[in-house]
């Protein structure tokens, strides 16, 4: 018989979305970038075969890149997988080169990260997330990514190809 405690000490936790535009009106350089280089890459199709991303012609991009593998879930969503993590970008949400995002990130957090992998899926093609860092309340960080879809046959995506900016807040006057 249920006494009613078994969840009474539960709580579920909801986060702020991370914002998502459309517009691609990034603010820093390397987001900015990285779109540059995806758009290069694209060659008559909708997005760029994985193999098109060739790191030695990214070379000061590369602390802030993020390769996340893209994989369907049963119920819905995607599972993100990181092929590749910049320096830069580990600095901030810890090592997750080659590990699975579930085994280094609170289960809220990885939410929002499957969240915004999942509009841009939605919109088929790069967009710009900002936010804060929620991430070991690292809310004194905000960012900018450049998120945009790659794909094996460069018609339907399997992977994601994400470009970091951060600012502490004493960098952005608040």
């Amino acid at each position: 018989m249920a006494t009613g405690g078994e969840g009474a000490n539960r709580k579920q936790i909801e986060l702020p979305p991370i914002d998502v535009d459309t517009t691609l009106a990034f603010e820093a350089l390397e987001p900015r970038a990285g779109l540059e280089y995806w758009r290069s890459k694209l060659d008559g199709r909708p997005m760029p075969r994985r193999n098109d991303i060739r790191p030695e012609e990214i070379v000061t991009l590369l602390p802030y890149t993020v390769l996340f593998d893209l994989t369907p879930l049963p119920g819905g969503g995607v599972e993100m997988f990181p092929r590749l993590a910049g320096a830069r970008f580990e600095e901030v949400f810890g090592p997750i080169h080659n590990r699975p995002l579930s085994t280094r990130l609170a289960p809220e957090i990885l939410a929002r990260w499957r969240g915004v992998a999942g509009a841009m899926l939605e919109h088929g093609g790069p967009i710009r997330a900002f936010g804060n860092v929620l991430h070991q309340d690292k809310t004194y960080i905000r960012f900018e990514l450049m998120l945009a879809p790659l794909g094996r046959d460069g018609q339907s995506a399997d992977t994601m190809f994400l470009v970091s900016h951060f600012w502490m807040r004493s960098e952005i006057g608040a």
